[in-house]
């Protein structure tokens, strides 16, 4: 099977999740959470996302990073750029829907992902060497290449972790992925 039909395929099954499974799946994720953030500085300056499209809620990952003292980001989005970074005030912050249907900061002060100490990204398909597949834009591939040395850490269901994958030049890797039933490290 192609990447693309995969993806279409992957992103079809998040979608048949009920709400009441996506969110245990969050709640079995966070179980992780100390284990992971202990890896980041004090008062670390972390990347997330806002689920969307039948992700595994962040909503406990945000709430588990601002009750510990971290510095919370959402990505921005520039048509073929690398993604830039808003501070996120949960839940002060004013949100607007962008092109592709996600949320990100109305108007905030910007940084570049080499201010930060790691990006929590989502994924549609992760290998078991770490190579991952998003939605298909590039965002994230264009910040990794462009930040190589930030912590990259996937996120998504365990069913989202295959054994192989067909990757291009430009797909890059994550060191690590957290689902709802381990952390892994590549």
């Amino acid at each position: 099977m192609n990447n693309n039909v995969l993806r279409k395929t992957m992103i079809q099954k998040r979608k048949t999740l009920t709400k009441k499974q996506r969110n245990l799946a969050a709640f079995k994720a966070s179980l992780f959470l100390p284990k992971l953030l202990s890896l980041l500085p004090k008062n670390a300056k972390i990347a997330l996302f806002l689920d969307g499209f039948g992700e595994i809620p962040t909503s406990l990952i945000i709430k588990f990073c601002q009750n510990h003292q971290f510095s919370i980001y959402l990505p921005i989005t520039k048509k073929n750029k690398p993604l830039l970074f808003a501070p996120f005030l949960h839940p002060k912050t004013p949100l607007k829907k962008h092109r592709f249907g996600m949320y990100e900061p109305l108007t905030c002060p910007q940084i570049s992902a080499n201010k930060l100490d790691a990006i929590i990204c989502p994924l549609v398909l992760v290998d078991k060497k770490g190579n991952r597949i998003g939605m298909g834009g590039g965002f994230y591939d264009r910040t990794f290449a462009k930040n190589p040395n930030v912590l990259k850490i996937g996120y998504a269901y365990d069913f989202q972790l295959v054994e192989d994958l067909k990757t291009q030049v430009w797909d890059k890797k994550i060191d690590l992925l957290i689902t709802d039933k381990n952390i892994y490290r590549f």
